[in-house]
């Protein structure tokens, strides 16, 4: 018992030495972080598609001239022609024209003893045109033409002496000229220079409206 109660009392002194143990100062445990979502990745850029260079178009384009020509003697006298152009796509440099024309050559003689008598020649030639351009530049344009169609003439012939009288007769005529034009915006002046070739035949008759032409006139581009 003696023994029992020696060990009881060693074992006890020798847990009131023991140094207690540092109380360890709890842990925070750190927040996890949230786990990231995926951006969503861009939606791929719609293909853009191939550039195409803008269907050309039919243009045309409308021109009134004036001017005077000279078939020889008294076969001279006023003009004046309206031009359609009309430019289909893929022509480059060539385009066509469609042309009304009007001529006049008049002549009044005196004849002694009964009056005065007037001769009065209008022709109508109705042409089909190519026209070629040889030089393109900013303010300057020449155009070769060549063109060819029906012409129409009617004279009228009145007298002091004798009742008026109209014949008609229906012919052709060939053009070959050129035009120098100064392009301004949708407005183009121009001048045309060209020669007439043929006629029509009436009897009796030997008036030709046909020759050496010259005009003055301006041509607008149609929208």
């Amino acid at each position: 018992m003696r023994w029992f109660a020696l060990l009881f009392l060693l074992c006890t002194s020798a847990a009131v030495a023991a140094p207690e143990a540092p109380a360890r100062a709890p842990t925070r445990k750190k927040p996890k972080a949230p786990p990231r979502e995926a951006s969503p990745e861009p939606p791929p850029a719609a293909a853009r598609p191939a550039e195409t260079k803008p269907a050309e178009e039919l243009r045309y384009s409308l021109a009134l001239v004036g001017g005077a020509f000279h078939g020889g003697g008294f076969n001279r006298g006023p003009q004046g022609s309206a031009q359609l152009t009309l430019t289909p796509p893929g022509w480059g440099r060539f385009s066509f024209d469609v042309e009304l024309g009007w001529r006049l050559a008049r002549f009044k003689a005196n004849v002694p003893g009964t009056g005065v008598s007037v001769s009065a020649l209008h022709s109508l030639p109705l042409l089909a045109v190519g026209r070629m351009n040889l030089v393109r530049m900013k303010y300057l344009g020449v155009d070769v033409r060549v063109g060819v169609g029906p012409l129409l003439a009617l004279h009228h012939l009145s007298s002091d002496f004798s009742e008026s009288s109209v014949r008609s007769a229906l012919g052709w005529e060939l053009l070959a000229g050129a035009q120098l034009r100064v392009p301004l915006g949708a407005f183009e002046p121009f001048l045309d220079g060209r020669v007439g070739f043929g006629e029509a035949y009436i009897p009796f008759i030997t008036g030709r409206s046909t020759g050496v032409q010259g005009l003055l006139g301006v041509r607008y581009q149609l929208p």
